[in-house]
């Protein structure tokens, strides 16, 4: 096996580890985590990006203006977790089939880079305006917030991500040098 294929495959090992990072930091509740909050009459267990029960459309009357009522900071967030996913899922497609291409490599091997570096990106810039905005979430004095599992899987994306951008870049290299 060749360099660049060894590279390739680790690349997509990356990426797919990045991509089901991503998804599950997208859909787990809980990016945040408050102590010590007043209890009200409304109580919401979801301190996540998006509810489940929103997208099979079994959440009812309380996923009705989910998006309507979200701040522009945290739709900023959503947008740019999905968009790496879906960068993230077409680069894994792309470097499989770039994987069976034996003569013309180094001609499509190019974008592997590119796809990683968008993807990084992204998750840069959600990770950066959710940490930046997080606290909005408390709404008082004696209540506390932290950064929650699902945060630090983002962030764990996001490393898994960047690694990929080094990697599609010496898989470029070997494409175009060796083999």
């Amino acid at each position: 096996m060749c360099l660049s294929g060894i590279t390739q495959t680790l690349y997509g090992i990356i990426m797919a580890g990045s991509a089901i990072l991503t998804i599950i930091a997208l859909f787990t509740p809980d990016w945040n985590t408050v102590k010590n909050a007043p209890t009200t009459g409304t109580k919401t267990n979801w301190n996540g990006l998006m509810p489940w029960a929103c997208i099979d459309n079994s959440g009812g009357s309380t996923c009705q203006n989910w998006w309507a009522n979200l701040p522009d900071w945290l739709r900023c967030v959503v947008v740019c977790m999905i968009l790496a996913v879906i960068v993230e899922v077409f680069a894994v497609v792309y470097n499989f089939l770039t994987c069976l291409a034996c003569c013309c490599k180094k001609y499509v091997i190019h974008p592997l880079t590119f796809f990683a570096l968008v993807s990084t990106v992204l998750l840069l810039i959600a990770v950066i305006v959710y940490a930046a905005n997080y606290s909005e979430f408390s709404s008082g004095v004696t209540v506390d917030t932290q950064l929650g599992y699902s945060f630090w899987l983002a962030v764990g994306a996001l490393i898994l991500s960047a690694g990929a951008v080094i990697l599609g870049a010496i898989s470029v290299f070997f494409g175009e040098h060796c083999c």
